[in-house]
């Protein structure tokens, strides 16, 4: 299977023990960080911008980046620092020469944290009840849709699939599939047992969570010693920016996820002595989303729904976006994948330039000047608000008669579920493979589209089915380049910019760097390794 992130010409094996050597010997050079000895103990005070909606982890999705319970999760694959699959609760896995059935190989003696051994019959079990549509969340089905069956034998866990895939592991990541203790579902909704790094303590929403390290977790750090090193997690979600950055200031909290795009060129500029900062060029994907299902919006509302939708986005000015919402960080963006990774898709067709003009033309032509359309956004995010602010300034400016409402998540939810919403302005996470963004939200069948957009184009499922099937890299980025040009032509799901984060912590943390992404939980890395030196 290809790794477009592996560009040595190495296979898997090859490059995994190369990489390994290379870090053994970097550990060896004296005065090198790695030379470091991380001390054991202490409490990691940090503030994140968000918090879970619930506890049980398959029911209410656990965000890695910014849901500070996403340190109690792990799965049958990890991720590396650089986003790449790393081995977790499966210390290895192969599929089959026609990618329907693939074999994952548990590590032996992996412990969930109320001391029950993580067996296959316990691994099926979780996929069981993540497909339940009674209890998955759409995130996590849709990562799983594709599994026909799961059957434990010994150490292993087979996967049979309804279509070939090469994309299952990276669907099978801790986010969002993670695995809990099977006989703690009676209590999972407030003490979730699960089998990361931390294990859960206490939590009040918006307020605190308390972690412990799990003493039985089977990963070791590159001192030979078992992780994580840290005793403690308080996390204190925050969902002002600025608040958030004075709680580090003030010594209130030890680490931040982000701070304002506002204040990050200041606060690099001129703190770097006194504080870590931690740069994220992409967490995820900052997009407007039309609702498609029913209304005028409708895509089966034909011709005219489709010119309304370009009017829609004839009224968006993305530098405007790109100044005012993220202050000239981050890029304009076409397509899911910024610049930098190996997906970006540079041929991908735009959708209908910025021209307000042409906005006013087609509510004329269509004798809808003036139509009410309302714009929501989620609470917790603050881009994700202004996003909305700017996007009801240009609708109104543009002849709509808009509105603009944000809501607390749970309430949102269920205006997904009524259609009571035009446009959202909303995001979503980095994906590890592609699929995982084309076939969990583009696909007429991901249970997220159909929850929140009704995009339905057959071209567009086809290209994502047969990209999910096949391993090369080039081949699969021209079907997705096609993907994102019909996409951007349907004008539902508009994609308008890249979200980067900036973090901090206090200078005597050690041990400590986000992923690529901004996650703080991965292998070997992230809050797992870090430490205090005073």
């Amino acid at each position: 299977m290809s790794d477009p992130l592996n560009k040595t010409g190495l296979n898997r094996r090859e490059f995994m023990a190369a990489t390994a050597a290379a870090s053994a010997v970097a550990a060896s050079v004296p005065g090198s960080a790695k030379a470091a000895m991380p001390k054991r103990g202490g409490t990691l005070r940090y503030s994140t911008r968000t918090d879970g909606r619930a506890l049980d982890p398959h029911k209410s999705f656990v965000y890695y980046v910014s849901n500070p319970m996403a340190l109690t999760t792990m799965g049958l694959v990890d991720l590396g620092k650089d986003m790449s699959l790393q081995p977790g609760v499966a210390e290895s896995w192969e599929g089959s020469k026609d990618l329907m059935k693939y074999t994952f190989k548990l590590r032996q003696g992996v412990e969930f944290h109320n001391n029950r051994t993580i067996d296959a019959e316990s691994v099926v079990w979780n996929i069981q009840r993540m497909q339940d549509p009674k209890i998955g969340h759409a995130l996590t089905r849709s990562a799983i849709r594709n599994i026909e069956r799961a059957e434990a034998d010994g150490p292993y866990v087979h996967f049979y699939l309804k279509k070939p895939s090469a994309v299952l592991p990276a669907n099978l990541v801790y986010y969002p599939v993670n695995l809990i203790a099977p006989d703690s579902v009676d209590t999972v909704d407030t003490h979730p047992i699960g089998c990361g790094a931390f294990k859960f303590k206490s939590w009040k929403r918006y307020a605190k969570t308390e972690l412990v390290r799990f003493e039985n977790y089977f990963e070791t750090g590159e001192d030979g010693n078992p992780l994580p090193y840290l005793d403690a997690i308080e996390a204190y979600p925050k969902r002002e920016d600025k608040v958030r950055l004075t709680a580090l200031r003030s010594g209130e909290v030890d680490m931040i996820e982000n701070m304002s795009y506002f204040d990050a060129p200041d606060f690099i500029k001129n703190e770097s002595e006194t504080y870590n900062i931690f740069k994220s060029p992409q967490v995820g994907l900052a997009h407007y989303n039309i609702q498609s299902k029913s209304g005028p919006f409708a895509m089966s509302g034909g011709a005219d729904a489709k010119l309304l939708r370009q009017a829609v986005v004839h009224a968006i000015d993305k530098e405007a976006i790109h100044q005012a919402v993220f202050n000239g960080l981050g890029e304009k963006m076409d397509t899911f994948y910024a610049s930098g990774s190996p997906w970006h898709l540079p041929d991908v067709k735009a959708g209908p330039e910025y021209d307000p003009e042409k906005t006013r033309f087609i509510l004329n032509k269509l004798n809808m000047k003036n139509m009410p359309i309302a714009v929501v956004a989620r609470q917790a995010y603050q881009y994700m608000r202004n996003g909305a602010e700017i996007l009801h300034a240009m609708l109104l400016d543009a002849g709509f008669a808009a509105t603009n409402e944000v809501f607390d998540n749970p309430v949102l939810q269920k205006k997904y579920e009524k259609d009571d919403y035009g446009i959202d302005s909303t995001a979503s996470s980095f994906r590890f493979d592609p699929d995982g963004h084309y076939g969990r939200w583009i696909h007429s069948d991901a249970a997220a589209n159909k929850r929140r957009t009704g995009f339905v184009n057959e071209r567009c499922d086809a290209l994502i089915e047969e990209a999910a099937g096949i391993s090369d890299f080039n081949l699969r980025k021209e079907m997705y380049t096609e993907v994102d040009s019909i996409v951007n032509d349907e004008c539902v799901f508009i994609y308008h910019h890249t979200v980067p984060l900036t973090g901090a912590s206090v200078k005597n943390l050690k041990g400590y760097a986000p992923q690529l992404t901004g996650g703080p939980n991965y292998h070997n890395g992230g809050i797992r390794t870090a430490y205090f030196d005073s």
